[in-house]
């Protein structure tokens, strides 16, 4: 049995294709929002999951897609802060913006 040369997120089921796990993901997150928001950006803690997908920043597996993980993060900073939230999608969108101009989130 050969190995498919990609694999899906185990939320969504589509296939992960911004392969950044979420304990980089999270780290990258606290660190964007610490200067202006420190309280808000120590709420935010990773979901490690593994899979046999490989981070491409720190080679550990994972198995929830950066979407996934931005949506979570995002609906969690909607209900603290909006404005905070619309400023997250700049450096985190991950398709989230798409998603919300179609109301899907």
């Amino acid at each position: 049995m050969t190995q498919a040369p990609f694999h899906r997120c185990m939320e969504c089921d589509e296939v992960i294709t911004n392969p950044i796990c979420t304990d980089c993901l999270a780290s990258s997150m606290r660190a964007s929002l610490a200067p202006t928001h420190p309280r808000l950006a120590n709420k935010i803690h990773s979901f490690p999951l593994d899979g046999q997908t490989q981070c491409v920043l720190c080679r550990n597996p994972m198995a929830l897609c950066a979407h996934c993980f931005s949506k979570d993060i995002y609906q969690f900073l909607e209900e603290k802060h909006p404005q905070l939230a619309k400023e997250f999608l700049t450096n985190f969108d991950f398709d989230l913006r798409r998603e919300l101009v179609m109301g899907q989130i």
